[in-house]
């Protein structure tokens, strides 16, 4: 089994005013988030029996990637710490 790690940004906003129309909010930047690629060879059976145990102990889904040589299964999860962090 293979991971990988690559990072998304998420838009913040807070809150601005109140005008005849409802709330206002700001964009107040990007949250930077990491995300992990958990991935396997679609042939690999030890690695994939992992890989599905897992994605249904986190209630994921297994994705497939049939572009790649030799063709992948896959996961991706994000910490959920980093996204109650309010920074």
């Amino acid at each position: 089994m293979q991971w990988n790690k690559k990072f998304i940004y998420w838009p913040k906003y807070k809150y601005c005013s109140t005008n005849q129309h409802g709330d206002r909010f700001k964009r107040d930047g990007d949250k930077e988030l990491a995300v992990a690629r958990l991935s396997c060879e679609y042939d690999d059976t030890a690695d994939l029996l992992k890989l599905i145990l897992l994605s249904h102990t986190l209630d994921t889904p297994v994705r497939y990637d049939f572009d790649t040589k030799p063709q992948q299964a896959y996961i991706e999860v994000i910490s959920l710490e980093k996204l109650r962090k309010g920074d």
